[in-house]
Formats: structure tokens, C-alpha cells, sequence
């Protein structure tokens, strides 16, 4: 192999390698952005399901209140039309 095409093929390898270390700088950043992306998508997700779980107890307890409310007024409205129907007979 004459000089020339050993110093073009040495060329070759020397910008192979040079792209080669490129491609890992960039895609190890890449990777790093995606696991920040991934890590705050699962913080947010975790904030959201306690917030569920809040608005559900919430929802749950307010929920045994009204039905306490109504099953006192009910009762209160049956005592008054069952007055009503003994005036009324």
C-alpha cells in the first residue's frame, strides 16, 4: 500500500473514531435530558394520584354527609305527611 493511501486510510479511521466519540457525547446527553424528562413525568404522576386519593376521600366523606342530611330530612318530611294524613282522616 503506497504512503498516500495510508495516510487517506488513516484519515478515514481518525474522523470514524472522532464521529464515533461524537455520537456517544451526544447520545449519552440525550440520554441524561430523557432521564430528567422520565424522572419529573413520574414526580408529576405521583403529585396527581395523592390528589386523587385527596379528592376522593374528600368526595367519600362529604358524600356520608349529605346522605346523613337527606335520611334526617326525609324522616323529617315522612313524620309531617304522616301528619298531614291523620289531620286529613
Amino acid at each position: 500500500m503506497d504512503k498516500e493511501t495510508r495516510e487517506y486510510l488513516e484519515g478515514l479511521k481518525n474522523e470514524i473514531i472522532k464521529s464515533s466519540e461524537d455520537l456517544k457525547r451526544h447520545t449519552s446527553v440525550v440520554y441524561e435530558e430523557f432521564q430528567k424528562r422520565i424522572e419529573v413525568f413520574v414526580e408529576g404522576y405521583e403529585v396527581l394520584d395523592r390528589k386523587i386519593d385527596d379528592l376522593k376521600e374528600e368526595i367519600t366523606f362529604e358524600l356520608k354527609e349529605i346522605r346523613a342530611i337527606m335520611k334526617t330530612l326525609f324522616k323529617d318530611l315522612d313524620h309531617r305527611l304522616k301528619v298531614l294524613e291523620r289531620i286529613k282522616s
